[in-house]
């Protein structure tokens, strides 16, 4: 199984991290995961992100949400840095962040989230030609039951 996509150039020390994390060591994958996105901070900011996103995946999977939203903001903020933001990273980053909103935090920002997420899946979809249909539909099952108020 190859690492989830990203940036399109493979990095060792994610490979790593992502074996790591297969392995079992979430821990170590997440420490891993770290010194990674220091390590592409300056040479590919879509991987640097993307390992942000694992780190916080990590911390949520540890029970350290806090650490995740966190780290879900830090990868976003880094998306955004690049023009054109890659759509497909963004709406990635997006669903955890409103997956934690509807755990921890707001219905309401959780609503916002999906709308986003799901938006920049559509533009993904054709600028990628990806079959996104999952997407969509997950998002569109979150914002019908958040909009209902269920």
């Amino acid at each position: 199984m190859m690492p989830p996509m990203g940036s399109s150039k493979r990095h060792p020390s994610v490979d790593q991290a992502y074996q790591t994390r297969r392995d079992g060591d979430r821990r170590g994958a997440l420490t891993l995961y770290l010194e990674a996105a220091v390590e592409l901070a300056d040479s590919d900011v879509v991987a640097a992100a993307s390992a942000l996103r694992h780190v916080a995946d990590l911390h949520e999977e540890l029970g350290e949400s806090d650490q995740a939203l966190r780290h879900y903001k830090d990868a976003w903020r880094l998306y955004l840095t690049l023009n054109p933001a890659p759509n497909l990273d963004l709406a990635n980053c997006r669903r955890p962040m409103a997956l934690w909103e509807e755990r921890h935090g707001s219905p309401f920002t959780a609503l916002i989230l999906w709308r986003e997420a799901r938006t920049c899946y559509e533009k993904a979809a054709v600028t990628t030609s990806y079959d996104l249909q999952a997407a969509f539909d997950e998002c569109d099952r979150h914002i019908a039951t958040l909009s209902s108020g269920n």
